[in-house]
């Protein structure tokens, strides 16, 4: 009889050790749970797999209404599901909260661009250069350039362009329009200058062929001439501006 009372005794008490040594998980802290969905989502938007991004989103939103990232994405998704109005809500929620978010500022002012709203997608994109810490600074004043030149702002353009080249000198559609730029405005020295940095680090198109044809007539140099009317002969033969440069005579 004493030993059973020792057993259930020694039994009661191991019972009881593991119930008191038994922690409950405690819920990982918000911040943690919203970085860990917003992973979740991006790796599925790098596989394109946009629906399925749609629930780390949504999860991460409810975690934190006021995440600029969460917003940015979900407007991602949204613009490849051919849905503009809902990503445009969600960029214009995104920069409500973080209205310096950077990752918002270059998706809505490309978005915009994309949409043909040049005149609206100079606010973003003049606010994203501002940025000093913005690593894709480059590339950003090239893609304001682009869209000065749309709305008729060619000084600005320039300006936008050149700041791109003293950032990062192999940006070789910078380099294209300022030769452009320069050739409208009688700079032919600088269009030269210029369409030889771009000829130096890009393969040709029927555009940038057409501006060295031209810049080559200018000069007189019948070799580079000739050269470029086969180019645009061989390379584009289906290309309308290739056909109207080589009309040009």
């Amino acid at each position: 009889m004493s030993r059973m009372v020792v057993g259930l005794v020694a039994l009661a008490l191991l019972t009881g050790c593991v119930t008191e040594t038994t922690n409950e998980r405690q819920p990982a802290p918000k911040s943690v749970q919203l970085q860990a969905r917003l992973d979740l989502a991006r790796g599925y938007l790098e596989q394109r797999e946009f629906t399925r991004a749609l629930d780390p989103l949504e999860r991460a939103l409810e975690i934190d209404p006021r995440s600029a990232e969460a917003h940015t994405l979900m407007a991602v998704v949204y613009q490849a599901q051919g849905e503009p109005d809902l990503a445009e809500d969600h960029y214009r929620q995104a920069l409500r909260h973080e209205p310096r978010n950077a990752m918002a500022l270059n998706n809505y002012g490309t978005f915009l661009y994309g949409q043909g709203r040049f005149e609206d997608a100079l606010d973003p994109l003049r606010r994203l250069v501002q940025d000093p810490n913005y690593r894709e600074r480059a590339v950003a004043y090239q893609n304001l350039g682009l869209t000065e030149l749309k709305v008729g702002n060619r000084d600005r353009a320039r300006e936008a362009f050149e700041r791109a080249l003293s950032f990062n000198v192999v940006l070789p559609r910078s380099g294209l329009e300022l030769a452009h730029l320069a050739y409208d405005a009688g700079d032919y020295a600088e269009a030269t200058r210029y369409f030889d940095m771009f000829r130096e680090r890009a393969r040709q198109t029927p555009r940038s062929l057409c501006l060295g044809l031209r810049l080559a007539r200018r000069a007189g140099d019948t070799d580079r001439q000739a050269s470029y009317e086969i180019a645009l002969k061989n390379l584009f033969p289906n290309s309308a501006e290739a056909k109207r440069c080589l009309q040009e005579g």
